[in-house]
């Protein structure tokens, strides 16, 4: 037995100086290939890094996804909407904002605060248009699914602080939560369908009967509601024509603004119904796009409301270099459907009409180089309210409203910010509560990434005391007797 063991023992020595030198060589060579490997991994981050210092601060709030292939300048726009998640491609996933409708990119229009909800079953078609075209560059055509759903969550918090100084009234102060919007997109699981839901909060004491607080307490009358809820048939890769129906704002005027308060055109004629919508929306650098809607009215002629209200939606996209933007016009065939209308002036309860009344919008977006916008746009009705619908100084009511607006945008302390001028006018609107004039000036800036910061002064000038109004039932309209009233808004947005 001893004998055993020494031979063993010696078997065992002798294998292992035999077997040091292999291990010794393989040990070098995994060290050989871990050291290069993580020179590779050394070169990607410095890379990554050289990528991130050349963006600069214009991806504000933009998840950073590195691409080894290259995509056209469209294509990065559209990245700044949704995210696309490349370690799934092609399957199922659910992922995060930021919010729709509010880029994030540097530059003066991508400022914006008030996302204007106007054309979202577009912008999301060319969203999933970018997602697809970012998948096929990845993994060729042949690398896709035929069947996959994305499931991307996204929503908005608002704060306010204020100050409002009300002409011959004592002054008022606030904090308030504006705004909260939570968003949920699927796209998919077909390349030709997608669908959008958005539940939103409301501050405000509930109106109808059946939800009405009886308690004095502010924050109980907090209630979230289903704000927008549609379904959208189209592929903008494939063609470009698409089928949008449910609850959605219709194409009728854009109201994008760099400023906190809302512009008197989006008071008058922003238009939220039940509809049905067909658009067309041609893919190259300059087109045009359009669109036509039905929807039933709630203010109508007939005894009962038909589906007899509409519009149609046309414009033109074009970039030059230095001079790009949007021109467009519109048409409704009854303001008195939009929201404006139906909450200010008594036509909420499906009032019956004497005529209808025509509205147009005209409206222009303009960028000159990388630091300078300019926002246009005026809705004008075709004709005169009926008396008993809606009347200014004792004749029927013909309600206009414009707005203009500029911005300029510039980097402090490396964070993109832009400062903007507006000035809205409105026409024989008195009925609706809407100033005669409202002057604004704007500071907006986005310090932490996926947050907006904006410092607004507004002046309001009131219709004249002798101006007397009627809305909807030939119902007394109270005098705004000529006020002015200033306000100071500091707003911040957070966007996931």
């Amino acid at each position: 037995m001893k004998a055993r063991f020494t031979l063993l023992t010696a078997g065992m020595i002798l294998s292992g100086f035999f077997a040091f030198p292999v291990l010794a060589a393989s040990n070098k060579s995994i060290q050989s290939q871990v050291a290069s490997l993580q020179k590779e991994v050394a070169a990607l981050k410095s890379q990554v890094r050289a990528d991130e210092a050349s963006s600069g601060s214009g991806m504000v709030r933009r998840r950073q996804v590195a691409h080894t292939h290259a995509i056209s300048d469209s294509d990065v726009r559209l990245q700044e909407y949704l995210p696309f998640d490349p370690d799934v491609p092609g399957q199922a996933y659910v992922s995060s904002g930021p919010y729709i409708g509010v880029p994030i990119q540097y530059a003066g229009t991508e400022l914006i605060v008030n996302s204007p909800s106007v054309n979202l079953d577009l912008q999301l078609l060319e969203i999933r248009k970018s997602i697809i075209t970012q998948l096929n560059a990845t993994l060729g055509e042949s690398g896709i699914e035929a069947t996959h759903s994305h499931l991307l969550l996204s929503g908005v918090i608002e704060g306010q602080a204020n100050y409002t100084n009300h002409g011959g009234a004592p002054s008022t102060t606030d904090i308030n939560v504006t705004n909260m919007s939570f968003d949920v997109t699927i796209l998919g699981p077909s390349d030709w369908i997608l669908g959008f839901i958005e539940m939103s909060y409301n501050d405000g004491r509930p109106m109808s009967d059946v939800f009405q607080s009886t308690s004095n307490y502010r924050v109980s009358d907090s209630r979230v509601y289903l704000n927008k809820a549609f379904v959208t048939l189209g592929n903008l890769t494939c063609s470009p024509y698409y089928f949008t129906f449910g609850q959605f704002y219709v194409p009728f005027g854009t109201y994008s603004t760099v400023m906190v308060s809302d512009t008197l055109t989006k008071l008058l004629g922003r238009t939220k119904e039940r509809a049905v919508e067909v658009g067309m929306s041609q893919q190259s650098k300059n087109s045009f796009y359009g669109s036509a809607y039905i929807f039933r009215g709630d203010a109508h002629v007939h005894s009962v409301a038909k589906v007899d209200n509409g519009g149609i939606n046309l414009g033109y996209r074009f970039d030059l270099g230095f001079f790009r933007g949007k021109v467009g016009a519109g048409y409704l065939s009854n303001i008195a459907d939009s929201a404006g209308m139906q909450l200010g002036t008594g036509f909420e309860n499906e009032e019956q009409m004497i005529h209808r009344v025509p509205a147009y919008d005209l409206r222009a977006s303009l960028s000159l180089g990388e630091h300078i916008d300019l926002i246009g746009e005026y809705i004008f009705t075709a004709e005169r309210f009926n008396p008993y619908d809606m009347s200014y100084n004792n004749a029927g009511a013909r309600p206009n409203a414009l707005d203009l607006e500029a911005a300029f945008s510039f980097c402090v302390f490396d964070r993109p910010s832009s400062i903007g001028i507006g000035y809205g006018k409105s026409y024989e609107a008195l009925a609706m509560g809407i100033p005669l004039t409202r002057e604004s000036i704007v500071f907006n800036t986005s310090i932490w990434r996926n947050t907006l910061q904006s410092l607004e002064f507004r002046h309001d000038r009131q219709y004249a005391e002798s101006a007397v109004a009627t809305g909807a039932g030939d119902t007394p309209v109270t005098s705004q007797e000529g006020k002015q009233d200033n306000a100071v808004t500091l707003q911040f947005d957070y966007y996931f």
